[in-house]
């Protein structure tokens, strides 16, 4: 009885850390990012993806609807401010919204 009662215990402690875990790495992926740097393109002809190379010379790939893509690729070798989250998995930056830096 006392056995069967220690085991239900420590699954029930092993579960309740599982889930805590897993909440925890939610709400990192849904944190908000602010970068600044300048737009690069990725990618060749007739499909370039838009990137950001902040100052340390780290490159985001950006994740946005094709029409903003254009619109960032326009202003490529520009300054820009992105606020957006980086996914874990892929590294990539998922855009939000954006401006240019005077």
């Amino acid at each position: 009885m006392k056995k069967s009662f220690i085991c239900i215990m420590l699954a029930l402690f092993c579960v309740s850390m599982g889930f805590s875990v897993n909440k925890n790495e939610q709400a990192d992926k849904n944190t908000k990012v602010v970068i600044t740097g300048y737009i690069i393109s990725k990618g060749n002809m007739p499909f370039p993806q838009a990137a950001i190379q902040i100052q340390d010379s780290t490159e985001y790939l950006i994740i946005c609807n094709e029409k903003t893509n254009k619109k960032l690729l326009n202003t490529q070798g520009k300054k820009v401010k992105l606020t957006g989250y980086i996914q874990e998995a892929t590294g990539f930056f998922v855009l939000k919204k954006w401006k240019k830096v005077k």
